[in-house]
């Protein structure tokens, strides 16, 4: 699994810990937080997120560090366009490049009326026909879920989202582990949804090299309401493993428009 795919179903998790559990309209948060794995922080995410009326945008760039950097350099540039429509999150584009040492990748998708357009196409013609198989109108890229994921009802899980990337396409589920509160020991203190979400391939290059269905432990936070009056759910705090070693994913730097201030230990 690599540091991505705990990324960028994350990456909006910090929002919440800039903000109450009251109904408040979000219009805007920007935060910083480090994934460790085991004792060392191996990666950094800088995340941005901004709604006018229905028009959704967030943005992050995740990048190596410490001692990482010293095996490999990567980063990754990912910009989503969404929009709400009544109770419905939308996509409509999504914008990702990765860079490993000298080696630089992107995807770019768009939403129609004809389906997801997405390029590059896989090259390889069957598992191209695998990929196009798996693609659905209900299918969404990984800003999107989350935002999906948040507003999918009273509370976060149980929840079964698709989620296509432009190399992979991948289930999310989530399952209820009850409600229970968090300390502000790692950027949030306030009331949470504890869930596991599991990750299974479906088509692409990680369903054809057989990588295992993995889980991580989620907690969820009620940070305020977007423009329709839905509460918006988000992750405050993740855990699992990284190809065996325990990795946590934590707040360092917020701030936030919309909404109480109710942060702690911000550093």
């Amino acid at each position: 699994m690599s540091a991505l795919r705990i990324a960028l179903p994350s990456a909006v998790f910090i929002a919440c810990a800039a903000l109450s559990a009251q109904a408040e309209t979000v219009r805007s948060v920007s935060a910083n937080y480090n994934i460790d794995v085991g004792p060392v922080t191996m990666t950094e995410v800088k995340y941005r997120l901004n709604l006018n009326g229905g028009a959704i945008n967030s943005r992050a760039r995740i990048e190596s560090k410490g001692i990482s950097r010293v095996f490999s350099e990567y980063s990754a540039k990912v910009e989503a366009e969404s929009v709400a429509k009544g109770s419905a999150i939308a996509p409509q584009s999504f914008h990702l490049v990765r860079q490993r040492d000298d080696n630089t990748r992107e995807a770019k998708l768009r939403w129609t009326a004809d389906g997801i357009d997405y390029a590059p196409r896989e090259k390889r013609p069957e598992r191209r026909a695998r990929i196009d198989n798996a693609l659905n109108d209900e299918m969404a890229d990984p800003m999107t879920v989350v935002l999906r994921i948040g507003t999918a009802g009273k509370t976060p899980c149980p929840t079964v989202q698709q989620v296509f990337d432009g190399r992979d396409v991948f289930e999310l589920s989530l399952t209820d582990k009850g409600s229970g509160e968090l300390d502000g020991e790692q950027g949030y203190r306030g009331p949470v949804r504890h869930c596991v979400v599991s990750w299974t391939p479906i088509a692409g290059r990680a369903a054809e090299k057989n990588e295992p269905r993995e889980s991580y432990d989620v907690s969820f936070a009620p940070i305020g309401e977007l423009p329709s009056g839905q509460t918006l759910w988000l992750p405050v705090a993740l855990s699992g493993k990284l190809k065996g070693l325990p990795f946590n994913a934590y707040v360092t730097k917020l701030s936030a428009e919309g909404g109480a201030n109710k942060a702690a230990n911000q550093n």
